[in-house]
């Protein structure tokens, strides 16, 4: 590209509201070697104004045709950037929503368990007067096992929740746990139980299929008597394909 060259001047006015006149000591005729050209270079422009006055000072500065535009290359990283910002973004969100279903499912596991324990504790209260204590123990047992989970259809907790009615609660062995879940549910809930005395034992079950992929989740706590025939709830919940 060709070099241009183009004054750029700047005087004081002379005599009010008037133009600088050629015969004055600011003018550029009278003093051509003071004033200095800018001079293009490429696509930019490189600007030096000398102002005239007490003290000589220069003014740089560049000026553009306009600012510079993205490349393709950078489009394309910028592009891929924020695609994988995204794809983290909407990961954790998931996982965090996952999270809060499931703990559902283990505190709900661990009401039902605590309440099977307290129930089987009890459940020699109303044997006769006089009973030997071992006897009395030995008669000891948990609630009935659920006929059906709440809700009986697996298919209502796939990839949804589940809103329960008070009718679904008012049976065995949920009126003997006064367990119930007023709000939606993502979990369908089951009790197992069987046997009296030390040989009871009773499992409180949870089962969801949060991503409604098929693949079942489930969480289990079981109950079951020590050697003093007092009913204890497992320290360790089981799961299987917690997140699923």
């Amino acid at each position: 590209m060709g070099r241009f060259r183009a004054a750029i001047l700047v005087h004081p006015v002379v005599g009010g509201l008037g133009r600088p006149m050629a015969g004055s000591r600011h003018s550029p005729l009278a003093h051509p070697s003071r004033y200095r050209s800018p001079v293009i270079v490429g696509r930019r422009r490189q600007v030096e104004i000398r102002l005239a006055g007490p003290r000589t000072q220069w003014a740089r500065g560049w000026a553009g045709h306009g600012s510079r535009g993205f490349t393709w290359i950078e489009l394309m990283n910028f592009v891929s950037l924020a695609a994988i910002v995204g794809a983290l973004g909407m990961y954790g969100v998931g996982k965090y929503v996952r999270h809060a279903k499931t703990a559902e499912a283990v505190s709900s596991v661990q009401r039902m368990a605590e309440a099977a324990a307290a129930y089987y504790n009890d459940s020699d209260a109303n044997q006769p007067a006089g009973t030997p204590e071992a006897d009395l123990r030995a008669m000891r047992h948990f609630p009935p096992a659920s006929r059906a989970s709440v809700p009986s259809n697996a298919s209502d907790v796939r990839g949804k929740q589940y809103a329960s009615g008070m009718a679904d609660w008012a049976v065995s062995p949920w009126r003997e746990l006064h367990f119930s879940i007023p709000q939606p549910q993502c979990y369908a809930y089951s009790f197992n139980s069987a046997g009296t005395g030390d040989k009871a034992t009773a499992t409180a079950v949870a089962q969801g299929d949060l991503d409604g992929d098929g693949v079942t989740s489930t969480y289990e706590l079981s109950i079951s008597p020590d050697d003093k025939l007092t009913a204890r709830v497992a320290t360790e919940l089981k799961s299987t394909n917690p997140e699923e």
